[in-house]
């Protein structure tokens, strides 16, 4: 599902956002290429998941055939070494990406440190940001806090803090429950993407009253529907629902018995 937010910019459900008349394609932390240390981790992605990666990524090169595809943040996290088969991931990734003569561009937060292995032999620079139109791409860690954007009538697009939204849901037994979506916002000054994995996604909940007054946004569903929120009719979620609690990791090391 996509739906147009300007005559310069789409979003697409599937968690990207294209710029028709540029012919370019946005992704967010798309970080395909983890694999094999992420598959390790105690907390690892489930082969569906990353299967349903590679069917999202291809559905939006086939069905809006860009001419370049603009990767905002790490390809992995670090962009660091590679391991078992994640150098094969990375190949067939580029494969995909760069074919049909695409350009491929990265945008990160601090491209001094972003180089790494899993740019070698890519062709790609990683840039601290990329005019697009009269918008710019970044990947920052902030929400609010922009710089003038110059043209006055463009934006800045950010890839580096992906909004989450808590929305109250009725309970089978007739109480109030609540369910958290990623979701694209627009702050007034930035429009803020989801992340394209979503174990990427955002770590702290919005809450609209700290949003400015034009502020707009639109929640992820699945990977096919895109539904705005009311955010003028939106309460404040309890504390319970304004942090993901990150997974803790497992103490590996064998505990020794005495004996």
């Amino acid at each position: 599902m996509q739906i147009k937010f300007s005559e310069d910019v789409i979003l697409d459900s599937r968690r990207a956002i294209l710029l028709p008349r540029q012919e370019t394609l946005v992704l967010a932390d798309l970080f395909l290429g983890l694999g094999a240390a992420r598959r390790k981790r105690p907390d690892p992605v489930p082969n569906g998941q990353h299967h349903e990666i590679w069917e999202r990524l291809l559905g939006l090169l086939d069905d809006t055939r860009p001419k370049r595809v603009v990767l905002l943040g790490d390809i992995k996290p670090n962009q660091g070494h590679l391991e078992d088969e994640e150098g094969e991931e990375l190949r067939a990734l580029f494969q995909k990406l760069q074919g049909h003569g695409r350009e491929v561009i990265q945008v990160v937060g601090h491209p001094e440190r972003a180089w790494g292995p899993s740019l070698e032999n890519t062709g790609i620079q990683p840039l601290d940001a990329y005019r697009v139109g009269a918008n710019t791409l970044m990947h920052r860690r902030r929400i609010f806090v922009y710089p003038r954007h110059d043209p006055p009538t463009g934006f800045w697009i950010n890839g580096g803090l992906h909004p989450l939204f808590a929305l109250p849901l009725a309970g089978p037994d007739g109480g109030e429950g609540w369910i958290r979506y990623p979701a694209f916002l627009y702050t007034g000054f930035a429009l803020v993407m989801p992340s394209f994995v979503s174990y990427a996604q955002g770590w702290e909940v919005m809450q609209p009253e700290r949003l400015p007054k034009q502020a707009r946004a639109w929640k992820v569903v699945g990977d096919y529907h895109l539904s705005p929120i009311d955010l003028t009719a939106l309460s404040n979620p309890p504390e319970s629902q304004r942090l993901v609690v990150r997974p803790q990791a497992k103490n590996r090391r064998k505990e020794v018995v005495a004996e």
